[in-house]
């Protein structure tokens, strides 16, 4: 049985050629499919096969039914079905006619239906109504299908449907429940397996949802899906372009009874459940009244409300049916619509995550930091003068400052032309720390406006040609914005501290279907996919430079594109955005074209698909100035020997109008492209009735992006000979160091831009992968199929997930502040802090050429583009991840609706890319132990003659281009340089944080996990999941200390330990057609009847805490710190034998000491209990009207966030805020059911 002769093959190859000749000519195709499959085996009483019987498949809903013949074993299979319940009848001479009923097809799935046939006329017919069978016994995939009664009973948040993705087993998140809404692709597509490598594939009726940085584009409103499909690993060939699960959605279809939905949701904040931190600063405050014997304030403040007002409201409209134009066409049983229109506004607060901001105290605003003197270490707040800059004769070739008398700076120290306009927009503190607390977190913005508006659309129609031709259409549409969210600073400023977010996504497809004969399917599918992304803050705009004081030519260089300057204040809370908002915009645009054949025993399917992503943004950035300010200036010298932190000193800096660092830009726009290209052969072996195998392979070809113009820097090249090589070189030879003889000292490499002198137009190399996919399902009876998989993934590297350098083409103007760390400074008398003024009264001096501002060279720089400047770079050759994927288990079903899934997965992903620096200080260099060891910092700190200062470089060998940009260059015109950057390899590259490859490729992930999931599908009223997930990652993706060779493997916070999940769905067992009190009358059958539960569960541990490698730990045991007998948010770890006091821990270059993570020592773990209650009501004999009540996070739980790890800092081991999921959440709904 079974055999494939010589002319069978023939006929493959024949058919296999016609396919490739169409694919070539459609271009472009995406396999990720969302409808479903029946299959089986039509049989006589004796269980043989039975040839050539009539197999038609007919759904219940639309009618459309589609007509197959059983082949020579008997054989028959319906492909593309779309998903619901579907009749199934089987014919053949001296047999009874047989029709099955009941059998409801999931999204994307694959449901095998045997047709035993009866002896006896064809007149005669056997009627059979079963329940679907539950196990998939010819595939070897894993994860869950969520149909539409779960997506629409179970308690979600805002009915965004794709939140339900986390209930799926195997899935791993990041465990806090935040409020998320439709328009949150973030959030809402923060979901990973198997370590986290790479991303998702986000499908809509089978055609791409992708949005930038590996996001779902639209999130569907609950009303609009139909089901949808979470499938953790599949190994089948036609999934590809994703190292990530695979989330198909089908969206709702019309069918020959007009039916749809009307549905309002509605909450307001005074429900919600109190965050913890917000209720301890309401509490403490009354106790701050009564203390200080203020009752009639004590009892105001006790009369108000925890929560601030706040409501949301949201609503949606759907409705389909057939085609209907009175007198001239019925659609019925061939033509149909549905649409769906749904929104939503929000007007409340900011998650409690984002309440607490840092600002300045009374006293500081007033230049007085004398109370920081206070604090434990408190000589990291000793604020110094930077007009005292000075040689320390203690410490040639370094700086030291005189501090200023009693902490306080005098009035007329206060040389900022912007401090009295700017520090007004700051509020005052409202939640002052504890006596010997850092004055961080401050203020309580628990008020902080958190306002969303937001609609969406989307239409399908779906047509029945002929016996031959089907096809459907969907176009949608959504918007978001602009959010009023983040402006913390909304009692002084509102609209200041705007994210004025806005998101819109448009897209659609064709899909036809053509049936060429009953062993043959094809199926063709355009589509297209945009998302659109950025910012708009007017109030922003309203401003120019000289509204607060600086000069009127700052207006003239921001033109129509001004708006308030951007005050960097290290340490504290921001006011502004650092530039102009601009859109971002991805596209993608494919086409599916797919042959099925049926052959015997096997079905074959082979694809051939291009992907074509594009990217354009840029313009805008910053065009108004952007003013940064740290302790750079205010410290005692010119590095932390003597220990300094941002906190008061970069406020005293913003006082003395002494930036550390000065710019604006001048920025180009851009337009990516890149294409991608696959095809594969699956085929899909009936071995016996019993065995089946899945024998796949991809090829896929994804070549690297380009840009329209080559406006871009591509990438490094180290053995690049640059112009200054041999002056520096030169120098020195003449002033050499004492670590590193003159031989030893080379200057090569550089940037590479696109096109330019031959090189590459494309970001990436383009890059050819082979998928090999295997896997095997056997039928040990028929409750019982055990499985098993292997599969080779690829990651993409597309526009759509990363962006471009185009340094040349936008440029920005950064003036030298100073040459020698303050003691002369390069700005006018009036801008001089040597004469106590601020560089603010005139940023950008004139230059020797007559210029203020720096012009875009394009690719004129060339190789020196980089040179003087760190540079992260892109590396060409950067391969793509590879994961290797296994899987094995088996299913067992108990009695009609119940089975069990137990099974064993794995994964080894490699080639996986990190950030690395190329350029390290060699390791010999560096301290070690645990005792500060400040003369190796004092040794490599040192400031000694500069090889690449421009007096000892010849102009002749330089464009103007490249030496106009050197000499604006603190790199270049500075005489000194710090010893360590001229140890390290690439000198020239040494400023900033070096030379870094943003793709350094040689790491890896190891997974193991065992995954057990139990389903009862609804029946009898009432369905249940449950499903457990025990997980083991160990990552190597990260260096200890820069200078690593080999990375350093730890345990990955990209999944958890365990996860255990439930869900279900209970209809109460009262009223007419349940088990209790059916026969109840009048107004007791409507009070009692119509009453449903529904719920879900999570729990899992929280991420382990994460730690810097420089911290000074005298205990034997590391995992002590993890030992602690009453943990609280006071002391979360034991904070025993460390080093606290920062004059005695470490210094810099020291290396690491101290593990990033402790097994055992974690952050609070999720535990999230969501429950609704709802009450139908019919209303007649189609209409059902539902009012409910959803409950998320019924007990309350405030989940906190990580403790304070800053041994140094007086909140060490203790929790101050907690994460963004939110307390208690009620919501109301009501939905007319038609």
């Amino acid at each position: 049985m079974g055999d494939i002769g010589r002319g069978t093959w023939m006929d493959v190859c024949r058919t296999l050629g016609n396919f490739v000749a169409v694919s070539l000519l459609a271009g472009c195709a995406w396999s990720q499919e969302t409808r479903s499959m029946l299959f089986g085996r039509v049989t006589d009483p004796s269980g043989s096969s039975v040839a050539g019987a009539t197999v038609v498949v007919r759904n219940a809903d639309t009618g459309v039914a589609l007509t197959f013949r059983s082949n020579a074993t008997g054989y028959y299979e319906a492909n593309l079905l779309l998903p619901g319940s579907y009749e199934i009848s089987a014919e053949m001479s001296g047999f009874k006619k047989l029709v099955r009923k009941g059998v409801v097809l999931p999204v994307a799935s694959r449901i095998e239906i045997g047709l035993p046939l009866e002896v006896g006329g064809v007149t005669e017919s056997v009627s059979v109504t079963a329940e679907t069978p539950l196990l998939e016994t010819n595939a070897v995939s894993s994860g869950r299908v969520l149909d539409n009664k779960t997506v629409m009973e179970l308690p979600v948040m805002g009915n965004s449907a794709l939140l339900l993705v986390k209930l799926t087993p195997g899935i791993q998140y990041s465990g806090v429940n935040n409020y998320l809404a439709l328009h949150s692709n973030v959030g809402g597509s923060d979901y990973n397996v198997n370590g986290n490598i790479g991303g998702n594939s986000w499908t809509l009726d089978g055609s791409p949802n992708a949005g930038p940085s590996r996001r779902a584009a639209y999130l569907p409103y609950t009303d609009a899906v139909s089901e949808f499909k979470v499938e953790t690993t599949n190994f089948d060939a036609s999934i590809g372009q994703s190292s990530g699960s695979a989330i198909t959605m089908i969206s709702k279809s019309g069918q020959n009874d007009f039916h749809g939905t009307a549905t309002w949701q509605h909450w307001q904040q005074r429900w919600q459940g109190t965050p913890f931190f917000v209720k301890q600063a309401y509490y403490r405050r009354i106790a701050a009244a009564e203390t200080a014997g203020n009752t009639a304030l004590a009892n105001d403040l006790r009369s108000r409300d925890k929560q601030p007002t706040g409501r949301s409201n949201n609503w949606g409209v759907s409705g389909g049916g057939p085609v209907i134009v009175p007198k001239l066409f019925n659609g019925t049983n061939k033509l149909f619509w549905f649409f769906t229109y749904n929104g939503f506004k929000d007007v409340k607060v900011e998650d409690a995550a984002n309440f607490n901001r840092t600002v300045p105290t009374q006293a500081a605003r007033n230049g007085d930091f004398s109370e920081m003197l206070s604090l434990p270490n408190s000589i990291r707040y000793v604020i110094h003068d930077p007009a005292t800059t000075r040689p320390d004769p203690a410490r040639p070739t370094h700086v030291i400052r005189t501090p200023f008398a009693g902490n306080l700076i005098p009035r007329s120290r206060f040389a900022n032309p912007a401090y009295d306009k700017f520090v007004n927009l700051y509020p005052l503190p409202n939640n002052s720390p504890a006596a010997g607390q850092d004055p961080v977190n401050n203020y309580l913005a628990s008020q902080t406006p958190y306002n969303w508006d937001y609609w969406a659309f989307s239409n399908r129609v779906d047509f029945q040609i002929s016996d031959k031709w089907r096809m459907f259409g969907r176009w949608s549409a959504n918007n978001f914005g602009p959010e009023d969210r983040a402006d913390w600073a909304y009692e002084t400023a509102r609209g200041l501290t705007l994210n004025g977010l806005v998101r819109n996504n448009k897209g659609g497809n064709i899909d036809i279907v053509y049936t060429q004969s009953p062993t043959t399917l094809w199926n063709l599918n355009v589509a297209m996919n945009q998302f659109r992304e950025g910012n708009l803050r007017p109030k922003l705009q309203e401003f120019k430079p000289s509204d607060i004081g600086l000069p009127a030519y700052m207006d003239e260089k921001a033109g129509s594109l001004h708006q308030l300057p951007y005050m960097n204040i290290g340490a504290y809370s921001l006011i502004g955005a650092s530039g102009i908002g601009t859109w971002t915009r991805t596209r993608i645009m494919t086409a599916k074209i797919e042959m099925t054949k049926i052959m015997g025993v096997h079905t074959l399917r082979a694809a051939f698909d291009n992907r074509n992503m594009y990217r354009t943004g840029g313009g805008g950035g910053n065009t108004s100035g952007n003013f940064t300010f740290s302790r750079a200036f205010t410290r005692r010298g010119d590095d932390d020997l003597v220990p300094s932190v941002d906190l008061g000193h970069a406020w005293a800096a913003f006082i003395l109008g002494v930036p550390n660092g000065i710019s604006v830009a001048t920025n180009d726009d851009y337009a990516m492209h890149n294409p991608y290209y696959a095809s594969f052969v699956q085929d899909s072996w009936r071995v016996t009735s019993r065995l089946t195998l899945n024998l796949g392979l991809r090829m896929e070809y994804e070549m690297g992006p380009t840009e329209r113009y080559d406006r871009m820097v591509t990438g490094y090249d180290p053995t690049l000979a640059l112009p200054l090589a041999a002056d520096a070189e030169a120098a020195y030879a003449r002033n050499p160091i004492p670590e590193l003889p003159p031989s030893r000292f080379k200057v090569a490499g550089g940037s590479l831009y696109a096109g330019a002198n031959g090189n590459s137009r494309r970001l990436f190399k383009n890059e050819l992968m082979w998928l090999l996919r295997l896997g095997a399902a056997y039928q040990i009876n028929n409750r019982t199929v055990v499985r098993a998989g292997y599969g080779i993934f690829f990651d993409t590297i597309n526009v759509l997930n990363f962006g471009l350098n185009q340094f040349g083409y936008s440029r920005s103007t950064s003036p030298i502040i100073t040459n020698d760390f303050g003691q002369t400074w390069n700005f006018p008398a009036a801008a001089n802090p040597g004469n106590g003024g601020s560089p603010l009264r005139d940023p950008f001096p004139i230059r020797a050429d007559g210029t203020r501002f720096d012009v875009p060279t394009r690719n004129a720089l060339g190789a020196m583009a980089y040179a003087g400047r760190g540079f992260d770079y892109t590396d060409f050759n950067q391969p793509h991840a590879r994961q290797q994927r296994w899987r094995a288990g088996f299913q067992r079903q108990f009695g009609a609706n119940t089975v069990i899934d137990v099974a064993y997965a794995g994964s080894y992903s490699d080639r996986i890319s990190i950030q690395t620096r190329i350029n390290p200080l060699p390791e010999q260099y560096w301290a070690s132990g645990l005792v500060r060891n400040d003369a190796v910092a004092n040794n490599l700190n040192a400031n000694v003659p500069n090889p690449f200062y421009i007096g000892n470089l010849n102009r002749a060998n330089f464009t103007p281009e490249v030496w106009t940009d050197m000499s604006t260059n603190g790199f270049f015109t500075s005489p000194t340089i710090r010893k360590h950057q001229l140890l390290r390899a690439f000198p020239q590259s040494s400023g900033g944080n070096g030379l870094r490859n943003t793709f350094d490729f040689g790491y890896y992930t190891r997974t193991d996990s065992v995954e057990i999931s139990l389903e009862k599908r609804f029946a009898a009223g009432w369905n249940f999941t449950a499903s457990y997930t025990g997980m083991r990652i160990r990552e190597a993706d990260f260096l200890y200390n820069e200078f690593d060779t080999r990375p350093t493997e730890r345990i990955s916070n990209d999944g958890r330990p365990h996860r255990f999940i439930m869900t279900g769905i209970w209809e109460l067992p009262f009223g007419k057609g349940k088990p209790l009190l059916t026969n109840a009358a009048g107004t007791l059958q409507k009070l009692i009847g119509g009453w449903q539960v529904g719920s879900t569960f999570e729990w899992q541990p929280g991420p382990l805490v994460d730690w810097s490698s420089t911290r000074f730990f005298y205990g034997d045991d590391f995992s002590s710190i993890a030992r602690i007998d009453n943990r609280t948010f006071d002391q979360w770890f034991s904070t025993a034998n460390f080093e606290r006091n920062q004059a005695r821990g470490p210094n810099a270059f020291h290396r690491g000491v101290f593990p990033v993570r402790i097994d055992g020592l974690r952050r609070d773990h999720t535990l999230q209990w969501n429950a609704n209650l709802a009450k139908n009501i019919r209303l007649g004999e189609r209409v059902n009207f539902q009012m409910r009540l959803d409950a998320l996070n019924v007990l309350n739980r405030s989940q906190m966030d990580s403790p304070n790890t800053d041994p140094f800092s007086t909140n060490f081991g203790r929790i101050t805020s907690q994460t963004s999921a939110t307390n208690r959440w009620l919501q109301v709904q009501a939905r007319l059911n038609f």
